[in-house]
């Protein structure tokens, strides 16, 4: 069994049972962990740490387009989601990155239930990993006055 088996069972078990929004594991070592909602414990990941990601696992409670392009964008080797969207379960299936969740749902919904996440529509069609970095630091920093930008992109 390879090592990243162990370590994704390590990073779901740390995010259910103390509950975290994303862990992110590497050789058997914890590098993140966060309890920040949305894509914003990811995107922090990519600008303070991102050669550390290679290769590493990811448990987040919820994973859509946009997490999974960035997943794929930095060879997540797997991840487990508490909440995932089929579109991202089959770009990250595509693109060779196992995936384990508990519920499987048709898009991801925003904070009330009301609509699609705004990552979900920010991403949606958007296949190209590069622009949805792009867009989704856009979002955070006019929409949310959240500066998530870094020097590695």
């Amino acid at each position: 069994m390879e090592d990243y088996i162990n370590d994704l069972e390590k990073a779901k078990t740390a995010l259910l049972k103390n509950g975290y929004s994303f862990v992110l594991i590497k050789n058997g070592e914890i590098i993140k962990k966060s309890f920040k909602r949305g894509v914003i414990p990811f995107m922090e990941m990519i600008r303070d740490n991102q050669d550390l990601m290679k290769g590493a696992v990811i448990a987040d409670k919820v994973i859509g387009n946009a997490a999974a392009l960035l997943a794929f964008d930095n060879q997540i080797k797997a991840i487990y989601a508490g909440v995932i969207s089929e579109r991202a379960k089959d770009l990250l299936l595509s693109h060779n990155i196992e995936c384990n969740y508990n519920k499987c749902v048709p898009y991801i919904k925003n904070r009330d239930n009301s609509d699609k996440c705004p990552m979900e529509k920010l991403t949606n069609g958007i296949d190209d990993p590069k622009i949805a970095y792009k867009l989704i630091l856009d979002f955070y920093l006019e929409q949310l006055k959240i500066d998530l930008r870094g020097n590695k992109k």
